[in-house]
């Protein structure tokens, strides 16, 4: 398994923050870093108990992204 790197948080989910994960991935150096997008805090009316696994992105406040080094394993 390979040691994510917690690098961006509290990204707001509207157009700039989403523009901002589409130009990361655009510029990633993918030949050695993996990246994953997840959500952060619930928008209201959404019960944190359906999503046990993590908040879906559309239904997310803001968003977080890790960096997965391919190369460096734990």
């Amino acid at each position: 398994m390979y040691a994510p790197k917690y690098v961006f948080s509290k990204i707001p989910n509207n157009f700039k923050g989403r523009l901002l994960i589409k130009i990361l991935k655009k510029f990633l150096n993918s030949d050695r870093y993996t990246m994953r997008v997840r959500g952060q805090g619930l928008i209201k009316g959404e019960d944190w108990r359906r999503y046990t696994y993590g908040a879906p992105l559309n239904k997310s406040t803001h968003l977080r992204v890790y960096f997965y080094d391919k190369e460096n394993k734990i």
